[in-house]
């Protein structure tokens, strides 16, 4: 499926999102101080778009070295989840292989910075502008998504030429990978079979790693919301996950205590039920908002994106995480339950001892 050339890229748009934890639900005065208004947003779903800016990019990748406008923009999610959106547009001639290259050596510039430091000092710079003067610990994992948008390119091929002779070459760019390794059948055609565009002559492949668009122009913006609203609660799961980690492992210690200790019996229950307190609360908040933003007919009346919805979930493995977490939340219960169970014992014991300890004393005393 591979060919020998190079597809070169004309005139197209590279955009590269990345999501990052903002330190929890925000909060109405946050809103407020962030977008000077009270109104809500309706629905999570939703983005708050702030922080608009323009610059000058230089993407440097084997012989070509090309300069492009960049546009960056900041969607915040108010369930915990931001994204940094950096949109470049490629209008001098630039080949896939080298776009892959600058992606993964970091050899993007954005006024004058390499991409990730560049990315570092833009989150660093949203989280103070969101909290600033508190004191949050953030999640320290972010999450890259990588989009190309191809217009005119060389050789002119229509979607079906495209993936039977850069079937390869598109793949190589949907695994987010440089390595020159010879891929399997079953790879090239799963990659590009998940094609999501509405038209035949369209293509819109999505995978866990990026996105390869021909045409589809009257979808863009709606699709663009929808992935990164699954992208946004991909993280949102993997943080809720690395929280959960945190109050089990508070827990195990407590059972551990309990089980060794004679006098820990009455002192594990407020730690313990700290941790399923807040463990509960992350339950709740996906019971009662994350599960709706889930279900594709609360999203959009429109069956083709709701369709395209259901795709992407299932691509980012979105369900796969939400089932970790719930399972994690129940673990937790039990363990609390099975705690509740050692004290109860525990306890019962010391009481009948006391009472037959009383009993002994009254006869003695008799």
């Amino acid at each position: 499926m591979g060919s020998v050339d190079d597809l070169i890229l004309f005139n197209g748009r590279l955009t590269i999102l990345v999501a990052f934890g903002h330190g929890g639900e925000l909060e109405k005065t946050n809103l407020t101080d962030l977008i000077g208004s009270e109104v809500m947003a309706e629905r999570w779903n939703k983005p708050i778009v702030f922080d608009n800016s323009e610059a000058e990019a230089l993407i440097a990748a084997g012989i070509d070295q090309i300069k492009c406008h960049a546009n960056i923009s900041t969607d915040v999610f108010i369930a915990g989840v931001s994204i940094l959106r950096t949109e470049l547009e490629i209008r001098d001639p630039i080949t896939i292989n080298n776009i892959i290259s600058a992606i993964h050596s970091n050899a993007i510039i954005i006024d004058g910075l390499d991409f990730n430091f560049f990315v570092n000092r833009k989150i660093e710079h949203i989280r103070d502008k969101l909290n600033h003067g508190k004191n949050i610990s953030y999640h320290p994992v972010t999450k890259r998504y990588v989009i190309l948008k191809i217009r005119d390119f060389s050789p002119k091929l229509d979607e079906k030429g495209l993936k039977q002779h850069y079937g390869e070459l598109i793949t190589h760019f949907l695994s987010g990978e440089t390595s020159a390794r010879a891929l399997h059948g079953k790879e090239i055609s799963e990659k590009i079979g998940n094609d999501i565009s509405y038209y035949d002559e369209d293509l819109y492949l999505v995978s866990s790693e990026g996105v390869f668009i021909l045409g589809c122009e009257d979808d863009l913006k709606d699709l663009l919301e929808l992935l990164e609203l699954s992208i946004s609660l991909l993280l949102l799961f993997q943080i809720y996950d690395r929280k959960i980690d945190s109050e089990i492992t508070t827990a195990f210690l407590a059972i551990n205590k309990l089980h060794r200790s004679k006098f820990y019996t009455l002192s594990w229950a407020p730690k313990f039920e700290k941790s399923l307190l807040r463990v509960s609360e992350i339950g709740l908040v996906i019971l009662d908002d994350i599960e709706d933003l889930m279900n594709p007919h609360k999203i959009t009346p429109d069956w083709y994106y709701q369709s395209a919805y259901m795709r992407m979930l299932n691509t980012l493995k979105v369900w796969d995480y939400g089932k970790i977490v719930q399972h994690k939340i129940e673990t937790l219960q039990n363990l609390y339950n099975m705690a509740r169970q050692f004290s109860t014992e525990r306890l019962t014991l010391i009481l009948e001892i006391a009472v037959v300890a009383l009993i002994f004393w009254e006869v003695i005393n008799l």
